[in-house]
């Protein structure tokens, strides 16, 4: 499908090389050195290069808060996550000293100036910028690096200034919109002037969008947070959302619409591993077959495991016998030979000899049971006929009779449950036989139900048991903790649960009959659960793709409904344009201003925001009155490139536009001068 996009990671910047020609080239008082110094992004270059040298994201990275910063381009996109990431602004202005150091330490690296900075500095500031924060730069600038003089301009203004040929009369009247990531501006040129009383600032810019869609996809994917990091949802930003051409309501409306919606909406297709059922079925059949070959590798090692054992016990039993064999033909020799063997008398040789028998031949019958006079003779006697060693013996034997006739009767017992149970067993092999001869398939689909319910019922009962562990853990911790609870925690107490067992017991049961009706079926004791292989459980494509619908337009429109969408109690660039700048300029200079709107920054790359702005404009504008809008052609690089013309426009009139160090030291770091890009007024 043509709206199916294949996820592709960010791309890590390539590091910056060091300049080597600095010395010989750009080391000249004549050859200003521009920084567009943005929130987002930094540019820097010489005025004598028809593009900046350096472009790189305004971060600043830390492994630990004493090791040295890895800056610009150096700051590769996998180590974001495991550095501390701190960046120069907040907003768009600087409160960081520290961080901005940083990147300007990395850009006079990169450009090779090893000593003293020989050439003055021309450097972006944002709008009505405050002092305390030009003062951060200035102390930077004049005591760190020893600079000779530097010029603040305001980023947009430099970006028109550049373009203002382009324009009816030089730019002489005209409205600019200058959107940055954080920020949007609004200008009123008049008169070749920037009137700063009437320039309206919104607080939204193109990071609001995209931490918007951001929190969005988290929302409605949760398992694939991962792979929307900031980065990369700016990016799919910039690639698949648009602003609403006319009007956002009408726009919304279409996406009611399944079919339109359907058509509109893109897909994200993540990475996963693609499945192959049949190669899977294949594992599965080799499985099995691998497990019935090792069972009938088993089978033949116990099988001859136990003919030598047989052996054994033979050739034990034929030794045995040969010993007892000696009584009737040499009583000595046979004395002896049981004092070599460690029997201490015949008793125990007779003993050893039925034991092996056993072993060979299964339980020996029971033997005739030793009459009680045999066994217990003084019991029979009269207390009269017996002496007192006698009375004390009888005794004895009284207590041993008890004793067995206690052991006999509890053995009756068990012989008697073994015989029932055994009895139950058949007959419900027989009812669980016919049931199959009854209805096969249907027989064995209840065999293997039954096994499912009970093993759906053990698992959700060990989740229970290990929710209760750590609820038992986390006291007997608060028991060591807290002195005053002597509770104490004792292991005999955990008692097998006898549900659990009767469980294990029917779960054995289930696994016998499934083993002689289905031999194809594994036992649950030894399946692993892929094994299972249940089609139902493995992912598609489809469960790794990510679907932006309504989010195309609704994240744009951030920047005209701030408090509608996001909450931001924040007036809507339309509004700020109408109201705050066009509604307080008289009716022929609204006309001359509309005839000359520019657009400029990172955020007006937004697909259709120029039309957008168009129809805003021209529902206040009189039928058929002329309406120019023009947009950067590269909005961000203009403002470097604007910054680079003013340079070479005003070289000549360098000190009058620049702040010297002079000036710096005599009248304080809040003094600057008045040009077309300054932060104080011309008129």
């Amino acid at each position: 499908m043509s709206n199916i996009f294949a996820y592709k990671e960010i791309e890590s910047p390539i590091d910056d090389q060091i300049c080597k020609e600095y010395k010989t080239k750009y080391a000249n008082s004549s050859i200003p050195i521009i920084i567009d110094n943005g929130s987002y992004q930094c540019r820097a270059g010489f005025a004598n290069d028809l593009s900046p040298k350096l472009i790189f994201r305004s971060l600043v990275g830390k492994v630990k808060s004493t090791s040295s910063p890895i800056v610009g381009n150096s700051l590769k996109e996998g180590d974001i996550s495991r550095l501390t990431i701190k960046s120069p602004f907040d907003s768009n202005l600087l409160v960081h000293p520290p961080s901005q150091e940083s990147i300007l330490d990395y850009i006079f690296h990169k450009f090779g100036i090893e000593n003293e900075i020989e050439n003055p500095v021309l450097i972006t500031e944002p709008t009505s910028n405050p002092t305390f924060c030009r003062k951060y730069m200035s102390e930077l600038l004049f005591e760190c690096y020893n600079i000779k003089s530097v010029v603040y301009g305001i980023d947009s203004l430099f970006s028109f200034y550049g373009q203002r040929e382009q324009f009816k009369d030089g730019g002489k009247n005209a409205l600019i919109i200058g959107s940055s990531f954080n920020t949007t501006h609004i200008y009123n040129v008049q008169n070749y002037n920037v009137s700063h009383q009437q320039t309206k600032r919104i607080n939204i810019g193109g990071g609001a969008p995209t931490d918007y869609l951001r929190k969005l996809i988290h929302l409605k994917y949760p398992k694939h947070k991962s792979y929307f990091t900031q980065n990369y949802t700016n990016k799919i930003k910039e690639e698949h959302c648009y602003v609403s051409p006319g009007q956002y309501v009408e726009e919304l409306r279409e996406f009611e619409n399944d079919q339109l919606a359907k058509e509109k909406s893109v897909i994200i297709q993540l990475p996963y591993q693609e499945i192959d059922f049949e190669k899977l079925e294949e594992d599965r059949q080799r499985k099995i077959q691998n497990r019935k070959d090792l069972g009938a590798k088993l089978r033949e090692l116990a099988d001859k495991k136990r003919l030598e054992k047989k052996t054994e016990l033979e050739d034990k039993l034929a030794s045995l016998e040969s010993i007892l064999s000696l009584k009737s033909s040499n009583i000595e020799e046979f004395q002896q030979t049981l004092r070599l063997k460690s029997y201490l008398n015949e008793k125990d040789l007779i003993r050893d000899i039925d034991d092996v028998k056993e072993k060979l031949f299964g339980k020996r019958k029971e033997s005739e049971p030793i009459e009680d006079a045999e066994e217990f003779p003084l019991l029979f006697i009269a207390d009269s006929e017996l002496s007192a060693d006698q009375l004390k013996e009888k005794k004895k034997q009284k207590q041993l009779k008890s004793m067995k006739d206690g052991r006999l009767a509890q053995k009756r017992k068990r012989d008697e449950e073994k015989e029932k149970e055994k009895e139950k067993e058949e007959e419900r092999d027989r009812y669980e036989e016919e049931s199959f001869l009854r209805d096969p398939e249907q027989y064995l689909k209840d065999l293997h139900s039954r096994k499912s319910k009970i093993l759906e019922k053990r698992e959700t009962r060990q989740k229970q048991k290990q929710k209760a562990n750590i609820v038992q853990r986390n006291s007997r911790l608060r028991t060591i903790v807290n002195p005053t609870n002597h509770g104490s925690y004792d292991k005999s107490e955990e008692v097998e649960d006898p549900e659990e067992a009767e469980e294990s017991r029917e779960l054995a049961i289930l696994d016998k009959l499934l083993n002689k009706f289905d031999p194809t079926s594994i036992s649950s004791a030894i399946v692993s659960h892929d094994d299972q292989f249940p089609i139902g459980e493995y992912h598609t494509a489809e469960d790794f793709q990510v679907s932006l619908g309504v989010e195309r337009i609704k994240c744009p429109e951030t920047l005209f409904q701030p408090k509608a969408i996001i909450g931001m109690d924040q007036m809507g660039l339309i509004e700020a344009i109408i109201s705050s700048v066009l509604s307080q300029l008289p009716t022929d200079t609204r006309k001359l201003v509309t005839e000359n709107i520019f657009l400029t920054g990172g955020n007006v790359n937004t697909k259709q925001f120029k039309d957008r702005i168009h129809y805003e404009i021209q529902q206040i504008r009189e039928p058929h009155s002329p309406l120019s809008i023009l947009k950067s052609k590269d909005s961000q690089l203009d403002a470097w490139l604007g910054a680079r013309k003013w340079c070479l426009d005003n070289q000549d009139n360098w000190s009058n536009v620049s702040i010297s160090k002079q000036d710096y030291q005599e009248k304080g770091y809040d003094y600057i001068k008045s040009h077309f890009a300054s932060n104080l007024s011309l008129n």
